[in-house]
């Protein structure tokens, strides 16, 4: 039986060559986001961050790519995702 990932690390790289990681807890949020990202536009959309009082701002048009990793923690180690 297949096991079920705890978290998703989502990659999202810019253009210029930067690169953004956001954790998501579901499938279902990690594909909102990609949906949000690659519709397009100048309109700036708020990324899903971790800890408090951080706050991260995109604008879809410069996202060139986005990746998406499942995270087991029993496997690697982390806690809380």
């Amino acid at each position: 039986m297949p096991r079920k990932p705890d978290g998703y690390l989502v990659h999202i790289m810019l253009e210029g060559g930067q690169t953004l990681q956001v954790r998501v807890k579901e499938a279902r949020e990690y594909t909102e986001l990609i949906n949000q990202l690659m519709v397009g536009g100048d309109e700036f959309i708020p990324l899903p961050k971790q800890m408090d009082n951080e706050y991260m701002i995109v604008r879809p048009r410069r996202v060139a790519g986005v990746s998406v990793e499942a995270i087991y923690t029993s496997s690697v180690g982390i806690e809380g995702v």
